[in-house]
């Protein structure tokens, strides 16, 4: 999935694989960030997938980042 997603971004801000591969990393650590801060909201993984320009069907993969 996360090859898809990387698609997508690249689709979706014009940008190459590398460059949309770390956008979604520092999505995921700020994630991570907020998670263990104990700070995570219910709408912080949709935000996530609207700063990079995706649609929301991904959020599960945002939900399987967070377990590991």
């Amino acid at each position: 999935m996360e090859t898809i997603i990387i698609d997508r971004i690249c689709t979706s801000c014009g940008c190459d694989k590398e460059t949309a591969k770390e956008y979604l990393d520092a999505e995921i650590r700020n994630l991570r960030e907020l998670r263990d801060a104990d700070d995570l909201r219910a709408g912080d993984m949709e935000s996530a997938c609207d700063n990079l320009g995706i649609e929301q069907e991904f959020l599960p993969y945002f939900c399987e980042s967070l377990i590991f």
